[in-house]
């Protein structure tokens, strides 16, 4: 009798067992699950705000820091006169094409998604003091650079007499 009850215990938990074994999701479940997770993050990549602009302004501050930062660095014995000829070291070119042609050697280079617009001469240069000049004289009034994508734009301007450089609104 012991052996038969052992018996019917043993068929039922194979049953069972079984049944576990091939319990799970279906092929028609698990597209259902990937479709729904599609759905989700499409409607959540709307709500992410695009950076391409501020970006854009950002690296064109810092390449024009640089530039004023290499212009004084190369006079440290004193012997560049301070209206050097423009070159590459100290100046800069506001142009799309030319800031990422400069910036390919980069690791990662920054590819411009905005438009530059500059009333005027579109390069500036630093004297060995960090003063902006463009010819043979020094800026007297501001430099200013639009920067504009998705007809939002941002305004660089460049200070004169210090060279300092602002982001405006």
């Amino acid at each position: 009798m012991l052996n038969v009850k052992c018996l019917i215990f043993n068929s039922k938990f194979k049953i069972q067992n079984s049944k576990l074994l091939r319990s799970g999701f279906s092929m028609v479940e698990l597209i259902f699950v990937i479709i729904v997770i599609g759905i989700l993050a499409k409607i959540g990549l709307n709500f992410m705000p695009d950076n391409r602009l501020l970006n854009d302004t950002n690296f064109l501050t810092l390449k024009i820091k640089e530039k004023q930062k290499q212009a004084i660095a190369d006079d440290v014995n004193g012997f560049l006169k301070p209206w050097s000829i423009e070159d590459n070291r100290t100046c800069i070119k506001l142009d799309v094409n030319a800031l990422e042609k400069e910036d390919s050697h980069s690791k990662k280079p920054h590819r411009f998604s905005s438009t530059i617009n500059v009333d005027g001469n579109n390069t500036i240069c630093f004297d060995n003091f960090g003063r902006p000049y463009q010819g043979e004289r020094l800026l007297l009034d501001k430099k200013e650079i639009n920067v504009t994508y998705k007809d939002n734009n941002k305004m660089i301007s460049v200070m004169p007499i210090s060279g300092y450089v602002i982001i405006e609104n």
